[in-house]
């Protein structure tokens, strides 16, 4: 991807099923290191816009896209991702860091031990970021990351909120029956992707959704998204914000080109949802050790995302341990207002803000 400013390099590397998309300015002359972490179901296609605008500020900047989104959308057979586990994304991971290391250390002459990395994940990036903040990975000397950034995501409900701690509870246990009986369900984003080629193709035919069109339903799924959950994060959970005359923030045309073109990835590995849903319903067995995460922090809630309700976790059990803890708002937008929104930048520099102003 080119632009005036900046060129970015992408380069699918690493191990069998695993693509890490690395990018990074053609000339720098800095050892400060950016590691994006995308949400499930999400390529880097809806990531480049916020790595262009680190690199044009002279980071180097690298986007991990993971396994699954090299699953092609007319599988059927998924025995292969029968060992595609929490501690498999965290060891891609730490091979992820290393490997950016090592090319910052190219790009800028600095050892690699001596590049600072700081890690931005987004929802499911964030779950498996702050995991590998607890993790053995980041005390490895070329794995460690100085400073994390997790966005939109709940590690821990407070305990105030017991219903939807039982909701995922029974998410839980759907996932998990599902994992014990080798069945794979469709994901919500393969649903996304189905509607938004209706939704392309013939914007005003019926859609499967009684008196709506294909158009008014993708609106529907990214406006109202809590609707058409059994068990919705939260009471107003959504993606982008807007109704069914259409979506506010976003290019909605640009929105389904992502979409369609490559930036989502139909199938997501069940091992995820289970690890997340049981953390989120307290079911034994599934935490994160809050006292292993030390280094800084900040926590971006998204408005109409997870919002304050995923702030609880980093102030109260991480923050309780680790004084470097910082936790932000973002606005009433939705859970994926950090990624192609018109105003996005502007969330993109407040992060960029913490980061200069963040001593490890």
């Amino acid at each position: 991807m080119k632009n005036e400013e900046a060129r970015v390099h992408f380069i699918p590397t690493l191990k069998d099923g695993v693509f890490v998309t690395l990018c990074a300015p053609l000339v720098i002359n800095t050892g400060k290191n950016l590691v994006i972490l995308p949400g499930q179901g999400l390529t880097e296609q809806f990531y480049s816009d916020m790595a262009i605008y680190y690199a044009q500020r002279k980071y180097s900047v690298y986007i991990l896209d993971r396994r699954e989104t090299n699953i092609p959308p007319d599988e059927d057979d998924f025995s292969f991702m029968e060992y595609w586990t929490v501690e498999e994304h965290l060891n891609d991971t730490y091979i992820a860091i290393n490997a950016s290391r090592s090319h910052t250390s190219f790009l800028s002459k600095k050892p690699a031990e001596n590049i600072e990395v700081t890690a931005i994940g987004h929802s499911h990036g964030a779950l498996i970021l702050t995991a590998y903040e607890a993790s053995q990975y980041d005390d490895m000397p070329l794995g460690s990351v100085d400073r994390i950034v997790p966005v939109d995501i709940i590690i821990k409900y407070d305990p105030q909120y017991p219903e939807l701690i039982y909701n995922q509870t029974q998410e839980f246990n759907i996932i998990s029956s599902e994992i014990e009986n080798e069945v794979y369900e469709g994901t919500g984003m393969a649903s996304m992707i189905y509607v938004a080629s209706m939704a392309y193709s013939n914007p005003e035919g019926s859609s499967p959704y009684p008196g709506l069109t294909n158009i008014q339903l993708f609106r529907l799924m990214a406006s109202q998204t809590y609707i058409l959950s059994s068990y919705p994060y939260t009471p107003d959970y959504h993606y982008w914000s807007g109704d069914l005359s259409g979506l506010s923030y976003v290019n909605e045309s640009r929105l389904l080109y992502l979409t369609l073109s490559g930036g989502a990835a139909p199938f997501t590995p069940k091992y995820m949802d289970q690890f997340m849903a049981g953390l989120m319903g307290n079911v034994d067995g599934y935490e994160i050790n809050s006292s292993s995460v030390d280094s800084p922090v900040l926590y971006v809630g998204l408005g109409g995302g997870f919002g304050d309700y995923g702030s609880w976790w980093y102030e109260n059990e991480a923050g309780n341990t680790n004084s470097r803890v910082t936790s932000m708002i973002w606005n009433n937008q939705g859970h994926a207002s950090l990624l192609i929104d018109q105003n996005s930048p502007e969330l993109w520099a407040l992060i960029d803000n913490w980061i200069k102003n963040t001593e490890t």
